[in-house]
């Protein structure tokens, strides 16, 4: 191919295209692995989310600052067991037992929607509980979610599962 080049000029070309020749290769894999592992966005309705913004800060401070908490069973526990978890969930308002319409936990892992799960907790006098299925180890993302006369109310924490 390069037979007629000077030695040293002919080597130098086997290396440029060596390096092409494997800088196509790496695209091409690294493209097959982007299709083969794609994962949409995090929300579907991430601009709207992102208008209200403010606002969704806004209602949080003043649940906060009218007294309200979310208090679960899991809050004394470092590590939980895999497989299937009770919760039970409370929500309070100033120490006083509060009314929400519903609650819901999100189990979410950091930047990524593969094992995203959300469970609705069931309503009982004392406030929710309901089962959780922890099916792989690590660090969870959790949120709690009740809503509150139209509006929610979050609270947010992590949990490692072993």
């Amino acid at each position: 191919m390069f037979k007629e080049l000077h030695p040293s000029l002919r080597s130098a070309m086997y290396v440029v295209l060596f390096s092409f020749t494997a800088l196509v290769a790496a695209t091409f894999y690294t493209i097959r692995l982007t299709y083969k592992n794609f994962e949409p966005v995090m929300d579907k309705n991430y601009y709207e989310i992102g208008l209200n913004y403010e606002k969704a800060i806004e209602t949080q401070k003043g649940f906060l600052k009218q007294g309200y908490l979310i208090k679960t069973s899991w809050d004394n526990q470092t590590i939980l067991p895999l497989g299937e978890s009770e919760i039970t969930a409370q929500l309070e308002k100033s120490g006083v037992l509060a009314q929400a319409s519903s609650m819901t936990v999100f189990l979410e892992r950091n930047a990524t929607t593969k094992n995203t799960a959300h469970y609705d907790l069931k309503s009982n006098g004392n406030g929710f509980s309901g089962k959780i299925s922890l099916l792989e180890k690590g660090t969870w993302n959790l949120r709690l979610v009740a809503n509150i006369d139209g509006k929610t109310f979050e609270r947010e924490g992590k949990i490692s599962v072993r």
